[in-house]
C-alpha cells in the first residue's frame, strides 16, 4: 500500500497572506488611528485664536470627532488584517469622510488662522492626493479579492 501524502498550504503561505500594499494600508490606518487617539490628550491641538475663542462644546465636539475617527481607523485597520469585508468598506468610507475634515484642519493648521480660498484649494489637493493613495490601495481589485464574505461574523 502506498502512502499518499497530501500537503496543505502552510497557514502563512503566500495564498493566505494579505498583499503587501493592503498590509501597509492596514498598518497606516492603525497608526493614524492611534495618533488620533493620543493627539487630543497631548495639548498639541489647534492653538489659533479662532479655535481658542470657540465654546467648550465646540472644542469638545472637535476632539470627540478626532477620537471617534481614531477609534474607527484602528478598528478598520485590525479588521483588514483579519480579512473582514466590513473592515474594507469601513476603511473606504472613513477615508472619504475624514478627507473633508482633514482639508479644513490642514488649511487652518498650515496658516495658523482663517485660511484663504486658495489655501483651501491647496489643502484639498494635498489631502485629496494623500487620502486618494490609501483609498486606492484598499479599493483595488487585488485587495478586494482576499476578503471572504461567508466567514464574516
Amino acid at each position: 500500500m502506498q502512502n499518499m501524502i497530501t500537503t496543505q498550504p502552510e497557514p502563512h503561505s503566500s495564498m493566505n497572506r494579505l498583499p503587501l500594499t493592503l498590509r501597509v494600508a492596514a498598518a497606516y490606518l492603525i497608526l493614524v488611528g492611534l495618533l488620533d487617539l493620543i493627539w487630543p490628550m497631548t495639548g498639541l491641538g489647534p492653538h489659533h485664536p479662532e479655535f481658542q475663542a470657540r465654546s467648550f462644546a465646540f472644542k469638545l465636539g472637535s476632539y470627540s470627532r478626532e477620537l471617534l475617527f481614531g477609534l474607527l481607523f484602528v478598528v478598520s485597520g485590525v479588521g483588514l488584517f483579519l480579512r473582514k469585508s466590513w473592515a474594507r468598506k469601513m476603511a473606504l468610507v472613513l477615508i472619504a469622510v475624514s478627507t473633508i475634515y482633514s482639508v479644513n484642519s490642514f488649511a487652518w493648521g498650515f496658516v495658523g488662522g482663517k485660511p484663504s480660498m486658495g489655501m483651501y484649494a491647496v489643502a484639498a489637493m494635498v489631502i485629496g492626493l494623500w487620502n486618494g493613495l490609501w483609498f486606492y490601495l484598499i479599493y483595488r481589485r487585488e485587495s478586494a479579492s482576499v476578503f471572504v464574505r461567508k466567514s464574516d461574523g
